[in-house]
C-alpha cells in the first residue's frame, strides 16, 4: 500500500508539470480527499508498526535488564556473603597466629623459668649447706647470749632497783630538805636563839626542846609554847604527807606526852598523823589538879622531840 500512494503522488507531481497550474489545481482538489486518505493510512499504518515494533523491543530489554539485574545482585550478594567469609577466616586466621604466638612465648618462659628453677635449687642448695653451717655457730654464740643476757638482766635489775632506791632516797632528801625549811622559816627566832633545835636524824626532821620549855612544874603546857605548836600544827597541814612522833622522856611523861598531843588536836592536827615513841606512856589528860601540884617536880635531863617523817 505504500508503493502506490507514492506513485499515485509521483503521477500528480508529473500531471501538474504537465497540464499547468488549472489542471494540477484541479487534479489536485480531485486527488486530495484519496491523497490525504491514503497519506493518514500510511501516516497510521506507520504510527502502529513504530509504536508496535519499539514497545516489543522495550519488553524485550526491560526483561532482560530486569534478568541483568537480578544477576547482579545474586552476584554481589554472593560476593559479600564470600567477603564475609573471607573476614572471618582471616580474623580466626589472625587469632590463631596469635595464640600460637602466645603459645610459642608460654613455651619459651616456661623453658626460661624451668632453667632459672634449676639454677635457683642449685643455689638454694649451696645456701642451706651455708646456713646449716651458720646456724651451727649461731647456736654456740646464743647459748654464751643467754648466760650474757641473763647476767645482764640481773645486773639491769639491780641497777633499777638502785635507781628506784636513789629515786626515793632523792624524793625523800628533797621533802626533808622542805619540811626543815617550812620548819625554820615557822619557827623563826626560836631556832635562831636556840630555844628550840632542829636536826635531821635518821630520815627524819627532829625538833627539840628542853622539857622545862614545855611544860610548868605541874606537868601542864607553858603559854611560851603556843607559837611553836601552832608553827607545827601550819607545817603539819602544808606537807600533808608527813605524820609526827612524840617522845617524851623523864618522870611525868604519863601526863605530858596527852597534853601535848590534846593540844595539836586542838589545833587541828589529825590523830592519826600523831604518835607517842614506845616507852612513853600515853594517859588520858587529868581534869582535876593533881594532889602534888605544890611540889617542885625533878628535872630533866632528856629533850622533848617531835619527829617528823615524811612520805
Amino acid at each position: 500500500m505504500p508503493i502506490s500512494v507514492s506513485r499515485r503522488i509521483k503521477k500528480l507531481i508529473a500531471k501538474m508539470a504537465q497540464l499547468g497550474d488549472v489542471r494540477v489545481l484541479y487534479h489536485g482538489l480531485a486527488l486530495a480527499p484519496r491523497l490525504i486518505l491514503h497519506v493518514a493510512s500510511v501516516a497510521a499504518l506507520a504510527g502502529m508498526f513504530a509504536a508496535c515494533v519499539p514497545a516489543t523491543r522495550f519488553e524485550e530489554a526491560q526483561s532482560a535488564s530486569e534478568v541483568e539485574l537480578a544477576g547482579r545482585r545474586r552476584a554481589e550478594a554472593a560476593l559479600a556473603e564470600t567477603r564475609q567469609k573471607l573476614d572471618t577466616a582471616l580474623a580466626q586466621l589472625g587469632e590463631r597466629e596469635q595464640k600460637l604466638a602466645a603459645t610459642e612465648q608460654t613455651v619459651s618462659e616456661s623453658k626460661l623459668e624451668s632453667s632459672v628453677a634449676v639454677k635457683e635449687r642449685d643455689e638454694a642448695t649451696g645456701l642451706v649447706s651455708q646456713l646449716r653451717g651458720d646456724l651451727a655457730r649461731v647456736g654456740d654464740n646464743l647459748r654464751s647470749y643467754a648466760q650474757e643476757k641473763a647476767e645482764l638482766e640481773r645486773s639491769l635489775q639491780a641497777a633499777q632497783a638502785r635507781k628506784l632506791s636513789l629515786e626515793r632516797s632523792e624524793a625523800r632528801t628533797v621533802a626533808l630538805a622542805r619540811l626543815t625549811r617550812d620548819l625554820t622559816s615557822a619557827l623563826g627566832d626560836r631556832v635562831t636563839s636556840g630555844d628550840v633545835q632542829l636536826d635531821v636524824k635518821d630520815g627524819r626532821v627532829v625538833l627539840s626542846a628542853p622539857p622545862e620549855l614545855w611544860f610548868d612544874e605541874t606537868g601542864a603546857l607553858r603559854t611560851g609554847m603556843n607559837g611553836v605548836l601552832s608553827a607545827v600544827t601550819r607545817v603539819l597541814a602544808l606537807h600533808a604527807d608527813s605524820a609526827l612522833e612524840l617522845s617524851v622522856p623523864g618522870p611525868g611523861s604519863e601526863q605530858r606526852a596527852p597534853a601535848l598531843s590534846s593540844a595539836l588536836s586542838a589545833r587541828g592536827v589529825a590523830g592519826s598523823r600523831v604518835t607517842v615513841r614506845s616507852g612513853t606512856k600515853l594517859a588520858a589528860p587529868s581534869l582535876t589538879e593533881p594532889s602534888n601540884a605544890g611540889a617542885e617536880p625533878a628535872r630533866d635531863s632528856a629533850a622533848v622531840e617531835l619527829s617528823f617523817s615524811v612520805g
